[in-house]
């Protein structure tokens, strides 16, 4: 060991602030398990927010919400009572946001680490909810009840009437993990196992895949801005509004962020390609050729629209693709869609001619069909996205004079032509 590394070793002492960092670090595994429940079988989990509004935000299918604070304590101090400023304090923010935004909230957990205190009075905090719960009047109760002064004390600090306190007490939840402050770090990696997809894959590319959701979910859980340039310097009427929505979006972690966090890295080294793929610095905006093909086919204005837009999904995807990995993987996850894309409009063709309708809308509505199919069979080679980039895929092959929409394989001549 050198002599500068000793004295600095010397130097070492107790340093609040990368106490503070290991706390939030368990915040963030904690909510890096959470965003995986959107990705669980039944789960009612839409979407997770990290860090706005409360700790963690949870986002149900029916709309409703779940706001959660996370407290963390080293296993040799003393379990969380009622008293304790941490936990009377979340109780507070709970009382606020309740007001606040009545009906939306489903319920509020307050999740440690550690264990909460167990015994008969007040400083069980279990007493105080299961009284909210249970008694909400406090029947059969002095004037000098203990739990009821301290929900007056809840109240007085939310600035909402005591009822108020106790409807929203009565659907707080306690969860107590019973773990140290670093061991989510390898619930991550034991949570991904535990989808199919996962399984088999190597424990330590399991590992890099927390790392990843780890570090995703540590980064929005910031004010900070990332994404397009241009839409953080949009012209819109109100700036600070629209970069609180920015913010609000780059917060959300749901189903297909979580699919594009934990893709199986060796997915990248067996993509398809399509013989005489085009490699391109971005999707052209006009798709003219598109359109007219498709209206020689007798497809409808509105089914037209529809593919115009699941071309402009794919856009985003392969802009995103491009900003985050480089142009040539771009290109290799575009060339990969267009594969499928193309196997699908194949197929798409056959049922068409089997059918006898007309041939435009039935290929469309068989497209459509083969593209879900493909979209569920190889849904983790496709980056998280959907059936819908997958159309979109058809639709630039269209453009490109690859896929045609009628039997004549004819471009019908514009006004100017």
């Amino acid at each position: 060991m050198s002599e500068i590394e000793t004295c600095v070793d010397e130097m070492s002492v107790p340093d609040a602030g990368d106490d503070t960092q290991r706390r939030f670090r368990y915040q963030i595994n904690f909510t890096a398990l959470k965003c995986l429940q959107t990705l669980r079988d039944g789960s009612d989990v839409r979407a997770v927010y990290c860090e706005h509004v409360e700790d963690v935000l949870i986002e149900h299918v029916d709309g409703s919400l779940t706001g959660i604070q996370v407290k963390s304590r080293e296993l040799n101090q003393k379990p969380f009572r009622s008293n304790d400023q941490a936990v009377q304090g979340s109780l507070i923010r709970f009382c606020v946001r309740d007001a606040r935004y009545p009906g939306r909230f489903r319920q509020f957990v307050l999740a440690t680490n550690f264990v909460f205190f167990a015994g008969d009075g007040v400083n069980d905090l279990r007493n105080v909810l299961k009284r909210c719960r249970e008694n909400p009047s406090h029947e059969g109760c002095g004037t000098r009840d203990r739990i009821v002064a301290y929900l007056k004390l809840v109240a007085g600090a939310a600035g909402v009437p005591v009822e108020g306190v106790v409807r929203t007490l009565a659907r707080v939840v306690l969860e107590e993990r019973r773990t140290g402050i670093d061991q989510p770090d390898i619930e991550i990696v034991h949570a991904l196992g535990e989808f199919p997809a996962l399984r088999e894959l190597p424990w330590a590319e399991l590992a890099v895949m927390a790392k990843g959701l780890r570090a995703h979910v540590w980064e929005v859980s910031s004010l900070g801005l990332s994404g397009f340039i241009l839409d953080v310097h949009d012209v819109v009427e109100n700036l600070p509004q629209h970069l609180d929505r920015l913010r609000t979006a780059r917060k959300r972690v749901d189903g297909d962020v979580l699919r594009s966090l934990i893709q199986p890295q060796s997915v990248s080294g067996e993509l398809l390609a399509i013989a005489g793929f085009t490699t391109r610095e971005s999707i052209p905006p006009g798709l003219g050729k598109m359109e007219l093909k498709m209206a020689a086919g007798s497809i409808s204005y509105a089914d037209i629209d529809e593919m115009k837009d699941d071309v402009s999904s794919l856009d985003t995807a392969f802009l995103r693709w491009k900003e985050k990995y480089g142009l040539t993987e771009a290109n290799k996850r575009l060339a990969h869609f267009q594969h499928f894309a193309k196997r699908a409009a194949r197929d798409a063709e056959k049922t068409a001619e089997r059918t006898g309708a007309p041939y435009g809308p039935a290929m469309f509505e068989a497209l459509k069909v083969e593209a879900g199919a493909i979209s569920q069979a190889e849904a983790s080679t496709l980056f998280g996205c959907r059936a819908e980039h997958l159309i979109g895929a058809a639709g630039l092959l269209s453009e490109e004079c690859r896929v045609w929409w009628d039997p004549s394989r004819t471009l019908p001549l514009t006004e100017t032509e």
